[in-house]
């Protein structure tokens, strides 16, 4: 029987199965069938891809941690490109455009990613969770 000090991931690798599971089905089959038609791009459709999810999950090194944080806000996300008028900024690097979101919404500040190879179709990158607005926790209790 292992010992109290090597269970220690036990919560944390139980949350993170479950949380990365519904938020592949919540990007996959829900946001990706009806993706955001992004105001700040006069009503282009900000389409939900493979690239997205591969550089949230596997294209670079992350903790666990990070990576729950960045899964979390999916939702919030999509609400952002749905809502936002403006991005924040537009970088070109070789054949990339990436166009920068930053907001908070629903109490969370995040920043949201959107990328473009050799002038193709926009589609959502990226998604960081800088922080959150609220100063309680609200646990619904």
């Amino acid at each position: 029987m292992k010992s109290d000090k090597e269970n220690l991931n036990t919560i944390l690798d139980t949350t993170f199965k479950f949380a990365k599971k519904t938020a592949k089905d919540f990007y996959f089959k829900i946001w990706a069938k009806n993706p955001p038609k992004c105001p700040a791009f006069d009503g282009e459709m900000i389409h939900i891809s493979r690239y997205g999810w591969e550089h949230l999950t596997r294209l670079r090194k992350r903790t666990k941690f990070e990576l729950l944080g960045r899964l979390f806000v999916l939702e919030r996300a999509r609400e952002l490109l749905e809502t936002s008028l403006h991005f924040q900024l537009h970088v070109q690097r070789k054949d990339m455009d990436f166009w920068i979101f930053e907001a908070e919404v629903e109490g969370v500040r995040l920043k949201v990613v959107v990328r473009s190879i050799q002038g193709d179709e926009r589609h959502f990158y990226s998604v960081i969770r800088k922080g959150s607005a609220q100063k309680e926790i609200d646990d619904g209790l």
